[in-house]
């Protein structure tokens, strides 16, 4: 009799405690469909964080086991919720940096400020230098950042809730950048602000790097050696990491600087033996100019140093404005420029009026030479992008050139004609079945035209006959 009550005791406490556990799980349910994923995430715009739920869970949990307890067992819960006071008092005294860490996680997950997937900057005393990463996750008591080195950081919540963050997912990951060059102060301010500038414009054609907004160029705090230049440029940090941009920037504002001639500060307590080399090139003076010519790819394949001092001594120096245009698609034209210093916008005036864009023009590059060798109407209108400092030489000046050594017209023809042959196979959707071929008929095209735009017999001796 006594073990068949005390069955019937168990069995009846077991079905009075069923309708609280199975209470508690419809609330669980209940918050879960139509608070967390319905109303919640509305308002957040993202899904609800899991340690907030299963925080919310716990504490209904915690409730149905606080009314199993007095209304099932008739227990009074007083002494219960006392007791555990007490433990709690002293665990939480013990353990006090781990519940910051926790109650911190939930609160980063409650306001959203950080989130899983965002770009960020880690600020803290205790770090040699800022930590540049990806959230990985907010944890119970650490979150994790993956770094650009694929290194991992984890960091205490406690320890992240006192730090300043820089969240760049806050503004759609496009954040400015700054990088700093110093140059010597014997380099007029204009002029480094043009080249620099240049080289940030043209690093825009880099994938991350914006071009709108655009980059500028501010003047820093004089150094040591020299004056500081900040470039300021506006990058995808989502899509490369800040050092991979800066990389790309650099790359570009020292390419610019050595087309120009200029170089970095070097420091002052050099000592020299010898006359002092040129730190700047002027473009007022023949030699300099001659160094320019000879870095450009048509003209140190095809002339010898002193025919490139020749040109250099007759080419005139042209400065045009941002905005300026320098050759306009469709007019005659009689010479070609070098670009000295600054970066030019090529674009194209379509048949129904629209203007496109094609491309640009860097330090170095050379522009025009199919008007001055064959004559041909001008293909594209060139426009400034900064400051320019050009070269012109016109037909005469390298005539002159070209009636002591003929030969240079066919080395010309060839090497128009590769870069004409691969502007127009990066251009067209088919690849050309034969390059070479192509080539050789553009170089044959080319000294036709050469022959019927210089006087004498000489180039039409090195046209070869057609078969």
């Amino acid at each position: 009799a006594d073990a068949a009550g005390q069955g019937r005791s168990i069995f009846t406490k077991v079905l009075q405690t069923l309708p609280w556990l199975a209470g508690a799980v419809f609330v669980i349910s209940v918050l879960e469909w139509f608070l967390w994923r319905g109303v919640v995430a509305r308002i957040a715009r993202h899904p609800v964080p899991a340690i907030l739920k299963t925080t919310v869970a716990l504490i209904v949990l915690i409730i149905a086991l606080a009314g199993i307890m007095s209304f099932v067992f008739n227990r009074d819960v007083t002494a219960i919720w006392a007791t555990s006071g007490v433990v709690g008092l002293v665990l939480g005294f013990a353990l006090r940096s781990m519940i910051q860490d926790v109650f911190t996680g939930i609160a980063l997950n409650l306001d959203g400020s950080i989130r899983e997937g965002d770009w960020i900057s880690l600020h803290h005393r205790d770090f040699m230098q800022e930590q540049y990463g990806q959230v990985l996750d907010i944890g119970w008591r650490v979150s994790r950042v993956k770094r650009e080195d694929n290194n991992v950081i984890v960091v205490p919540n406690g320890l992240l809730g006192t730090m300043a963050v820089t969240n760049y997912a806050h503004s759609e990951h496009v954040t400015r950048l700054q990088t700093k060059i110093v140059i010597d102060f014997d380099v007029p301010t204009e002029r480094a602000r043009r080249i620099l500038l240049g080289g940030a414009k043209a690093a825009a054609v880099e994938n991350g790097i914006l071009s709108d907004p655009a980059p500028n160029v501010l003047v820093g705090d004089p150094e040591e050696h020299g004056a500081a230049y900040i470039i300021r440029f506006w990058g995808k940090v989502d899509e490369h990491s800040p050092s991979a941009l800066k990389d790309a920037v650099m790359a570009h504002l020292l390419r610019q600087m050595h087309v120009a001639g200029l170089s970095p500060s070097l420091p002052k307590e050099d000592v020299f033996f010898e006359r002092r080399p040129k730190r700047a090139l002027a473009h007022d003076d023949q030699e300099d100019r001659a160094a320019v010519l000879s870095r450009t790819n048509l003209f140190a394949k095809t002339l010898q140093a002193d025919e490139i001092a020749e040109l250099a001594a007759s080419a005139d120096v042209r400065e045009f404005f941002p905005g300026q245009t320098l050759v306009s698609q469709g007019e005659e034209g009689a010479s070609l420029y070098v670009a000295a210093e600054g970066v030019l916008d090529v674009h194209i005036t379509a048949s129904d009026g629209s203007t496109l864009p094609v491309g640009h023009i860097l330090a170095g590059d050379i522009f025009g030479e199919m008007s001055l060798l064959t004559g041909e109407p001008r293909s594209a209108t060139v426009t400034a992008s900064t400051g320019v400092i050009a070269y012109e030489v016109t037909r005469a000046q390298f005539e002159a050139v070209l009636k002591q050594r003929p030969a240079i017209a066919e080395e010309v023809s060839r090497i128009v004609a590769q870069r004409l042959a691969a502007n127009e196979s990066a251009a067209s959707a088919e690849k050309p079945v034969n390059i070479e071929t192509q080539e050789r008929l553009l170089s044959q095209r080319i000294l036709e035209g050469m022959a019927k735009v210089f006087p004498g017999k000489l180039i039409s001796a090195l046209i070869p006959a057609k078969p």
